[in-house]
């Protein structure tokens, strides 16, 4: 509405000027028209730079994770500049699993990520959005034309994942995946792997010499879950 009103007071100010034949009322208008077309200006410019008529709104939203790279629980993120801030984590949420492309922060000096390992349950992210929007319906209507309500301030994206996920940039991973795919370490870890259950459900059994087939069954699966992350863990040390 701005917009309109300095087009307005702009034609008033010149008509009063140069088609009144009093020129001393002429101006005398002419002169007040072209204060309120200043103040306008001012108002505008104020608006655009200053957020004029305008507050800081934040809302939270969470919503659950889902890995990227089936079978299993990883995390990617693409490091973006020098400094670590400007990371780009990749992720899904259940109603993208199987959409062609993943969901991804924003690249941006105002987003703020964090990953927090935590056996709380099912991953999930947290973000907390910043904008500037209009303090109420009449700045709406006095400033809605310049389209900058609901202006990008900043964002905190929280990611809360169990220890059995894993927080790989995006090249780590592709390393890690063929390392995955070489014979010799698929042998080394089923190998390793079969130690390993044996010696977890063999120290359940002495805890509990009663465990029924489908308790030792459920530890079994535990371990098998446990020593694959652990294996993906010691990989990625030897990722150059």
């Amino acid at each position: 509405m701005i917009q309109i009103s300095i087009l307005i007071f702009a034609g008033l100010a010149y008509y009063f000027a140069v088609f009144i034949t009093n020129k001393k009322v002429g101006y005398g208008l002419s002169f007040i028209f072209v204060a309120l077309f200043i103040l306008s200006i001012g108002l505008l410019v104020g608006n655009e730079y200053n957020h004029i008529g305008m507050e800081k709104v934040t809302k939270d939203r969470t919503v659950q994770i889902s890995t990227v790279q089936k079978g299993s629980n990883v995390l990617l993120y693409k490091p973006v500049g020098t400094n670590g801030k400007e990371n780009v984590y990749i992720y899904r949420t259940p109603d993208t699993v199987d959409a062609k492309k993943p969901l991804h922060t924003k690249a941006d000096l105002h987003v703020d990520n964090k990953v927090k390992v935590e056996d709380n349950g099912s991953a999930t992210l947290t973000q907390k959005t910043t904008r500037w929007n209009y303090k109420n319906g009449f700045y709406d209507f006095l400033f809605g034309l310049s389209g900058n309500g609901n202006d990008f301030v900043s964002q905190k994206n929280t990611f809360n994942v169990g220890s059995d996920w894993l927080v790989l940039t995006t090249d780590q991973a592709s390393k890690l995946s063929k390392k995955m795919k070489d014979k010799s370490v698929q042998a080394q870890m089923k190998s390793e792997g079969e130690k390993y259950v044996k010696s977890t459900v063999m120290k359940a059994m002495q805890q509990n010499p009663s465990m029924t087939k489908a308790q030792i069954a459920k530890v079994t699966k535990q371990a098998e879950s446990a020593f694959k992350v652990q294996a993906a863990k010691n990989l990625v040390k030897t990722l150059k």
